[in-house]
């Protein structure tokens, strides 16, 4: 397996951890957590995505 696509599978549970986490938090019906959760999960894909390596320009 390549190094990025393992960066880009952890951004991806990342990201799903996060919303999971806001979705069970909207479900009981607490906005702010829900919102207080899913942000830091969005924004640690986001970073991990950002990081893994490209391919060099031509």
């Amino acid at each position: 397996m390549s190094f990025r696509l393992i960066i880009l599978a952890i951004a991806a549970i990342t990201a799903i951890g996060g919303l999971l986490a806001g979705a069970l938090s909207l479900m009981g019906g607490a906005l702010d957590q829900a919102v207080a959760f899913t942000w830091p999960g969005l924004a640690g894909a986001v970073a991990l995505a950002l990081i893994a390596p490209g391919r060099p320009a031509k």
